[in-house]
């Protein structure tokens, strides 16, 4: 094969590859993280647990299976424990009040309260309470990739980013918190990170965003995981 039309062809394959095209990504990406964080200030969010706000204060309780391993069969337990967990972590920090109230089959029982701290970085999504902060700003799009939806069919398109965070409060930069929920250290520090927003290609230039890095609930690991 003539060398021209072999590296020609080489060309169209990296192009295909990278996603190269005239398609406003960082804005579209952009425009959708800011329209569903108009405060900046909830694209990470730490679960705590299934407690509405309105059910505060609220009194913590124990479950039989409660500190055998994650499975199908304890998993209601499990994160009960971690939710506990979870509470006492926090109102160490001072997101709660914490008082002492009883025990059962010799395990403490507390009651909790939101204190301003915690109301500041409330939210209820999916009637639980999370702990939420940060906007997402895209740096750059580095590439993108067509693939077949396997569920319904159609193209889906990932894109490939680079981004960091902002508007991050002196807390979330405790190792304590950002180990506990499996955050990277580089974003409680502004760094770029990477990461993909992914698209299902609904026609021409139309595209509906079907995943992506903002607004993401994330829950901690239990205290025996960690160091």
């Amino acid at each position: 094969m003539n060398k021209r039309w072999v590296i020609a062809l080489w060309g169209l394959i990296v192009l295909g590859l990278t996603g190269c095209d005239s398609y406003p990504y960082k804005d579209k990406i952009q425009r959708g993280y800011d329209l569903n964080n108009q405060s900046g200030n909830k694209a990470i969010c730490m679960i705590v647990g299934d407690i509405k706000r309105a059910i505060y204060p609220y009194t913590t309780y124990h479950m039989e299976g409660e500190d055998l391993p994650f499975s199908e069969k304890t998993q209601i337990s499990f994160h009960n424990r971690v939710k506990n967990e979870n509470l006492h972590f926090f109102a160490e920090r001072g997101f709660f009040t914490e008082e002492w109230v009883g025990e059962t089959d010799g395990k403490p029982l507390y009651r909790y309260d939101l204190t301003d701290l915690g109301r500041q970085y409330f939210d209820g999504f999916r009637n639980q309470t999370n702990f939420c902060f940060g906007r997402i700003v895209v740096d750059s799009i580095k590439r993108t990739k067509d693939g077949i939806n396997g569920i319904g069919g159609g193209t889906i398109r990932d894109v490939y980013i680079t981004y960091h965070v902002e508007n991050i409060p002196d807390w979330v930069k405790d190792p304590a918190v950002y180990q506990r929920f499996s955050y990277s250290e580089k974003l409680t520090t502004g760094e770029k990170l990477s990461g993909m927003h992914s698209f299902r290609v609904i026609g021409k230039d139309k595209l509906k965003t079907v995943s992506g890095i903002s607004g993401i609930y994330q829950w901690a690991s239990p205290n025996d995981d960690e160091d």
